[in-house]
Formats: C-alpha cells, structure tokens, sequence
C-alpha cells in the first residue's frame, strides 16, 4: 500500500526513461489477451510437429506478443527496482504510522525516578552519565528532507489517533549518537561520552535534548 505506489510514481517521473509515460502499441488487442494467449503457441507446436513452418502472419503475430511482453517485463522490472529503492523509507513511515496509533508508554514510580519527570527542570546532562532509552520502541529515527527527525509516543493521547506526534529535529551528524542512544535498551546503559560524535558538547547536547523529552533514563554513578 506504501511501497508500490510511491514506486509507480518515481518510476513514471523518473528523468532517465519516459518509457511508463508512453502509450501502449497500437492495435495491441488484437494479439493480446486471454483469447490470445494460447492460440499462437498452439500453432506453433502442432506445426512443429507436423514438420512444417509459419506462415509470414502467425510469424508477426508471435513476434508482437513476445515484443508485448518483454516491454511489460522491463516496466515492470524498472518500478520493482525503485520499489527496492523505496524500501527503507517505506518502513520508515509503517513505523511511524504504528508509534502515532499506540499508547504512550506508562511509567512505574522506579522508572519516572531515572527520567525528566523525576528531577529538577534544570537538570543537566554530564559526560560521566549512564543512559538508555526509557522503553524499547518508544521512538524511532528516520530521516526527512536532509534531517535526522526522531519520532516517539511519550505524548501520544489515550484516545486513538487524539494528538498528534510532535518529532524532534537534528542535524545529520546527530544521527548515529541519536541511533545509540535510542538502540540502548533494558539493561544495557551508555555512557554519555561514549557515543558516536565529534565533541563532548555535541554528546552532551543530543543527550540532554532526549532527556528533557522524557525519553532517556539516567543512572549516575
């Protein structure tokens, strides 16, 4: 429902070929079609054998299907392969339709304690900290317009579909510290100046940007 019809489109657009946007054969239901598509064959073989040849009409009848089919072949081959190119996005937006239906995740007083909601608002993320991600599933990260864009559930409503997600939005070289971080689950932590980035400020940043949404847990030691 996702993947073909975005392949379709990108195939149809595509700048390389305009072979999907051209018109079909002229005359093409007269030799295609189920009423078609045993008759040539069939002559073929009893020809065959008894031995004798095609005439020059079933010769051209059967060299048009084959031409048919083999154009339908490579169309069809040219949108499956955007279609395998779209892959990754395409679940990109499955994930993103099934965290923004689902509940929000609901915290027992031990959890809430090692999150935003358990410490003082100007709480401040340190280098030294451990950290993970509150739940597993409860956020996923896709990128969107040359954006690394972080999807969760923590503010879902408890009615279906009652609020809309609101995504946080990074740079592109936040991307594998925000992959970290939210790949750490129960009971592995991280510490805060092990992940993927160039400074202990950028660490240090993304960390503190999750943790104010209340999707990280802290363990100081």
């Amino acid at each position: 429902e996702i993947v073909l019809p975005e392949a379709l489109n990108a195939a149809a657009a595509s700048d390389s070929s305009t072979a999907l946007r051209d018109g079909l054969p002229i005359r093409f239901l007269e030799y295609m079609g189920a009423a078609h598509s045993n008759h040539i064959p069939d002559i073929i073989k009893r020809k065959a054998d008894a031995d004798e040849s095609l005439d020059a009409e079933e010769l051209r009848m059967h060299e048009l299907q084959e031409n048919f089919r083999n154009e339908a072949k490579s169309r069809i081959m040219r949108v499956a392969k955007e279609a395998m190119d779209l892959l990754d996005a395409s679940c990109d937006q499955i994930s993103k339709q099934f965290l923004s239906a689902r509940q929000p995740p609901c915290l027992n007083e031990e959890e809430t304690k090692l999150t935003s909601a358990g410490r003082d608002p100007a709480f401040k993320i340190m280098p030294n900290m451990l950290v993970r991600l509150v739940r597993p599933g409860v956020a996923r990260l896709v990128l969107e317009d040359s954006k690394a864009v972080l999807y969760h559930c923590l503010d879902n409503a408890k009615e279906y579909h009652g609020r809309p997600m609101s995504p946080l939005e990074f740079e592109m070289d936040d991307g594998p510290a925000l992959e970290q971080l939210i790949r750490t689950i129960e009971p592995q932590w991280v510490c805060v100046q092990d992940l993927f980035h160039d400074s202990i400020e950028d660490k240090v940043g993304v960390t503190q940007a999750l943790f104010d949404e209340g999707l990280i847990s802290i363990r100081e030691d």
